[in-house]
């Protein structure tokens, strides 16, 4: 056979593997995502809290407090009778997560759709977040200058559309997603020298969830790209004094109230504890919950992981300080991965890992780069924890258990931070060298 034919031979099949596994990942997300969400998520979801505080918010009530929550629900929206019981036990915040103790900045940014009612409005945020979630990745290719038809392309999209994160996020409509996806459109803009779109878009994703675009912004101030993060910085402020001047005007005493939301929220044995104590702690995936299990002290796995979080952010600020731009992708990446570490995050956070992600198939130049940055994203192709908490019971005790098995995704993310350091840091070396 001619070597031409064998090479057509190979790139054919080569394609066909490509495009079925993006086909499957397709199906896969169409399954997990909107599919799930459509048949199960509409009633009971993640904007259900902001949506009622928002509406709260409007009128000058205090978004905080349980009496808000339970007056403010939505007419056309039935209200299931454990939240009710839940109120009257004084354990709602602690079973249900509600009234959620998200940002003043959060709600004035939701507080348009309380226009609309519930039906409608939980409709529409589902549709900005899945063409958010749809448009990201393609952004990307256009940021690291790929096609989608190029190898590489197919299986980064094929991938992308695979990560659990970003269907479990769609499926529960959490407002984490929508704000990943404004973070990519933020560097594609900036790339396209639209500075005052790129720190809008910011400033929106950090008013969504502070928590996961403030790497970015971190990555701007570090950079000393000083107009898209003084205007995101700035657009943000104005945000959260137009929520707090709301407030104010109608004389509602908020801040003790999200206080005490925030206490009983992570108290233990609450839904964000990562003790012993709260039964779905592997859902989350800050480094709290491994070291948790080792250190037996809530204390000890906090001051462990805000210590190595703090010595990784301080490293990739003076990486990113002193050293020339090589990659930026590499940046982004790993500041994205490292504020994932010493704080609070649940699963559907990890969307970041399009970050990553994109760094591994469509930037780096490093063969090595490329496998061991694509390795540790694999796990999180599947929710690892749900999955395992539903084996045997037999199974699920031991320290192996406790430790490593249950919480490997937080410990993926500590690997995945370190490679990504690794890589900086061999930037940094080459270009003191001037190699």
């Amino acid at each position: 056979m001619p070597r031409e034919t064998i090479l057509f031979s190979r790139n054919t099949w080569k394609a066909f593997l490509i495009s079925a596994l993006v086909v499957a990942s397709v199906a896969e997300f169409s399954a997990r995502g909107p599919c799930r969400f459509l048949l199960t998520g509409t009633n009971w979801n993640d904007f259900l809290s902001p949506y009622i505080q928002a509406r709260a918010w409007t009128r000058g009530h205090d978004p905080y407090a349980v009496g808000s929550l339970l007056s403010m629900w939505p007419a056309d929206n039935p209200r299931y009778r454990f939240v009710d019981d839940d109120a009257k036990s004084g354990i709602l915040e602690k079973t249900r997560g509600i009234p959620s103790p998200y940002p003043l900045t959060t709600l004035v940014v939701v507080a348009p759709l309380t226009l609309l009612s519930w039906s409608v409005a939980i409709r529409l945020w589902f549709l900005v977040n899945l063409i958010g979630v749809l448009a990201a990745p393609f952004a990307l290719l256009s940021i690291c200058d790929y096609s989608a038809l190029a190898p590489r392309g197919l299986l980064f999209l094929g991938t992308a559309f695979a990560l659990a994160p970003w269907q479990t996020g769609l499926a529960t409509a959490n407002p984490a997603l929508l704000a990943v996806s404004l973070t990519v459109a933020a560097v594609w803009a900036e790339r396209r020298s639209s500075q005052w779109t790129a720190g809008t878009l910011l400033s929106l994703a950090l008013c969504l969830k502070p928590t996961v675009a403030g790497g970015l912004l971190l990555y701007y101030f570090a950079r000393r790209k000083w107009k898209v993060a003084f205007i995101a910085s700035a657009v943000t402020a104005a945000v959260g004094a137009v929520g707090v001047c709301r407030l104010a005007m109608s004389g509602t005493p908020w801040l003790s109230s999200y206080l005490e939301n925030s206490r009983r929220i992570f108290a233990p044995g609450s839904l964000d504890d990562f003790s012993r104590a709260n039964p779905l702690r592997f859902d989350l995936i800050n480094a709290q919950v491994p070291l948790y299990a080792i250190f037996k002290s809530t204390s000890a796995a906090n001051a462990t992981a805000l210590l190595v979080g703090a010595m990784m952010i301080a490293c990739w600020i003076w990486f990113c300080y002193f050293d020339r731009p090589t990659n930026d992708l590499l940046e982004i990446s790993g500041l994205s991965v490292v504020s994932l570490i010493p704080v609070y995050h649940r699963f559907y956070d990890a969307a970041l890992l399009i970050w990553p992600l994109a760094l591994s198939l469509l930037s780096t130049k490093r063969s090595s780069a490329t496998v061991l940055i694509f390795a540790t994203i694999v796990p999180f192709l599947a929710p690892g924890a749900t999955l395992l908490d539903q084996g045997s019971p037999f199974l699920r005790t031991g320290w192996l258990w406790d430790v490593i098995i249950m919480p490997h995704q937080a410990w993926d993310l500590l690997l995945l931070a370190i490679f990504l350091l690794y890589y900086k840091a061999r930037d940094y070396r080459e270009a003191q060298l001037g190699v």
